[in-house]
Formats: C-alpha cells, sequence, structure tokens
C-alpha cells in the first residue's frame, strides 16, 4: 500500500507540474483547480503533492522569493478546503467562487514575504499585481465551474 501511496504523490504531482506549464496565458492555470480537487478526493495527503510540487517548481525555476510564497500559498488553499469540503461537498460552482477569491486574494499572498524587508515595496507589489489578480480569480472561478466537476469524476474513479 505504501508504494501505492507514494506513486499516486509522484503521479499527481506531476499532473500539477505539467498543467502549471501548459497553458500558456499568465495568471491562467489548473494549480488551485486540481489542489481542491486532490485536496476533496485525499484530505491531508494532498499537502504531500503539494510538497513535492513545491520542490519539483524549485529544481526547475530555481530559488525566488516567489518560492518562498509557494511554500505557504498553496498549503494554504489545501487547508482552506480541509475546513470547507464537509460544508460545501461536491457543490463546483460554490467551489468555483471558492478559486475565484483564492486567485484575487493570490498577490497579496506572495506580498507578505516582502513585509519584513519593507511593507511599502509590498504594499506597492500587491498594488501593482491588482488587474493580474482580478485576471487570476476570473479564471480559477471559470476554470472550476467548467472543469471541475468533470476533472473530480475522473479522478475518483481513478485514484
Amino acid at each position: 500500500m505504501a508504494v501505492r501511496r507514494m506513486v499516486r504523490i509522484a503521479l499527481l504531482s506531476a499532473i500539477l507540474t505539467i498543467m502549471k506549464m501548459a497553458v500558456p496565458i499568465p495568471n491562467v492555470e489548473l494549480v488551485s483547480l486540481l489542489i481542491i480537487i486532490y485536496t476533496l478526493l485525499l484530505g491531508k495527503e494532498s499537502l504531500f503533492i503539494i510538497t513535492v510540487f513545491n520542490f519539483t517548481e524549485l529544481i526547475i525555476w530555481g530559488f525566488g522569493l516567489w518560492w518562498i510564497s509557494y511554500l505557504y500559498v498553496w498549503p494554504l488553499l489545501c487547508v482552506l478546503v480541509l475546513l470547507l469540503k464537509k460544508v460545501i461537498k461536491e457543490e463546483f460552482l460554490i467551489w468555483a467562487v471558492v478559486a475565484g477569491m483564492f486567485g484575487l486574494i493570490f498577490g497579496s499572498l506572495f506580498a507578505v514575504i516582502y513585509l519584513p524587508v519593507d511593507p511599502a515595496y509590498a504594499l506597492a507589489y500587491w498594488m501593482a499585481g491588482l488587474p493580474w489578480d482580478v485576471w487570476h480569480g476570473v479564471w480559477n472561478f471559470v476554470l472550476m465551474a467548467v472543469l471541475g466537476k468533470p476533472i473530480f469524476s475522473v479522478l475518483k474513479r481513478v485514484i
């Protein structure tokens, strides 16, 4: 059983990595959608998937402050889903709203890393990225509303 679990974690992490690069449009990604679905299906095991994904990103792209943000941004989404899944269940329109809201606050979560260095810079960083956060939130909502249930159904059968 341990081998099966390790393979599942590796495979689902690889899918996250591939899907992050698959869409060539800035701030349009399937990572948020997949983390929500993984967490709905696998619960806390998703934290292992996110950890492998984060280290894969480090290996591919190298170290930067953005990577430190990944260490808390993606686990935060997982924890949020863990807290909400008993209430929202499999209502993918509501999950679309959650995904959209997460996209809207994404830049502010990244700005947190700059607070100790210079709070004014953190605020400027966040404000400069607001249009991209709106774009990110809209696409997270659309992708979850359209693809959430079908992807959930497929993964529920295979994992």
